[in-house]
């Protein structure tokens, strides 16, 4: 058997009152809280991101094409469908859909009660059923082959205000000259908890506004890109921006809720700064263990460099010893962070306000790939402060240290 790790192996079946085993134990609650929290930490933040970028993909995609106007208005200027006619095709590699979309600043009256809203006109020859997942009544728009429809679905907070509910009628006002009105049917209602969505965007038949801004079947607002691949973005409007026409621009989603990235930002800084103290906090607890363990055990330490031990064989000895603290932690680390990870993602155990978080329970994505990356670093820190730690004990003099005994 390898010297080294016999001797550790009976250093750790010492007397179980001793302060070091104490100490020992201390030392692996120690990294597998560390290790538990920075998981549920990266765990949560990632929960957020997915499902924030999931809910603004649904209801814009990741990129918008539209004609460039210096018009800060909610209405795109008109642009001609053969624009980016064969633009799929082209990038098929890129991406996966392109629907047709256009704005129309409308006012809707119920009674006493009027509100201001942007209906979104939703291409009718593709699925919506992205969309369709954020209702809490109703049905989504129902689509006619032939004409447009006369169907709207309106956020929560826009039929709370004009005290709407599924299957009654609104009358909606187009503020242009001459004014427009149709009567328009509430046939869903949808929320996302995303402020900037729910308070003013209602959906509604592209033909429809087509209709009311006099546009024939080959003009639309715009159109919606939807990528194969989320982290491509940047370098696919590059590629875009290249092949269509000067007069168009793109805009990402980054771009269109800029607040809400940079709150998700903020959120990917804190939780790093989070991480670095645990790991302080736990690089000190691991340094402060083994200096406890060299004082206790600094008279046999002394006795075995006497025998002919050499500095090496000792480091090894401590190493072995309190490698299994490490692997021991880890091991709860894992269980307990990872286990009460899937215990929220399968029962919401705890609910948050979604005015605050955009989402009413706490969400968890399963990352490996960062779950690994936690792992490794926390047992490389760990690892190095042992070293640094161990590196002490080259220092101690074998006369001195049995007579400290």
């Amino acid at each position: 058997m390898y010297t080294p790790y016999f001797i550790a192996s009976r250093i750790r079946k010492a007397d179980k009152k001793a302060f070091s085993t104490i100490v020992h134990k201390i030392g692996v609650i120690s990294v597998a809280l560390g290790l538990a929290i920075a998981l549920l930490a990266f765990l949560i933040i990632g929960g957020f991101q997915q499902n924030v970028e999931q809910k603004l993909t649904s209801f814009r995609g990741q990129l918008q094409i539209s004609k460039y106007s210096l018009n800060r208005s909610d209405e795109e200027p008109p642009m001609a469908i053969d624009k980016v006619q064969g633009l799929q095709q082209v990038f098929s590699a890129y991406i996966k859909e392109v629907q047709a979309f256009a704005h129309k600043t409308i006012l809707l009256k119920a009674g006493e009660e009027l509100e201001g809203v942007v209906c979104k006109g939703l291409d009718p020859r593709v699925s919506h059923e992205k969309l369709s997942n954020y209702l809490i009544s109703g049905n989504f728009i129902t689509f006619n082959k032939q004409g447009h429809s006369h169907e709207i679905v309106l956020s929560s907070k826009t039929a709370t205000r004009l005290k709407l509910q599924v299957g009654e009628e609104v009358i909606a006002c187009m503020v242009q000259p001459p004014p427009r009105y149709r009567k328009l049917k509430v046939v869903g209602i949808y929320t996302t908890y995303l402020e900037e969505v729910d308070e003013k965007l209602a959906f509604c038949d592209l033909r429809l506004i087509q209709r009311l801004n006099d546009w024939p079947d080959s003009l639309v607002g715009g159109y919606e890109v939807f990528l194969q691949d989320t982290h491509q973005a940047s370098e696919v409007a590059d590629k875009l921006l290249a092949w269509l026409d000067y007069d168009l621009d793109i805009k990402s989603r980054e771009e269109a809720y800029a607040a809400i990235f940079d709150w998700l930002a903020i959120m990917r800084k804190d939780v790093l700064i989070f991480l670095t103290l645990i790991l302080l906090v736990v690089s000190s607890n691991i340094a402060s263990i083994v200096l406890i363990q060299l004082m206790e055990r600094t008279a046999m330490t002394g006795l075995l460099k006497a025998l002919g031990a050499t500095n090496r064989q000792i480091r090894h000895i401590m190493l072995w010893n309190n490698m299994t603290l490490v692997t021991k932690g880890m091991f709860w680390g894992n269980l307990v962070g990872l286990g009460l990870g899937a215990l929220q993602a399968h029962c919401s155990l705890i609910r948050l306000d979604p005015t605050y978080y955009y989402i009413n329970y706490l969400p968890i994505t399963w990352d490996w790939q960062v779950i690994l990356i936690l792992n490794v670093l926390t047992f490389l820190v760990v690892t190095a402060v042992l070293f640094l730690s161990i590196a002490i004990i080259a220092r101690i003099r074998p006369i001195r240290a049995i007579q400290f005994r």
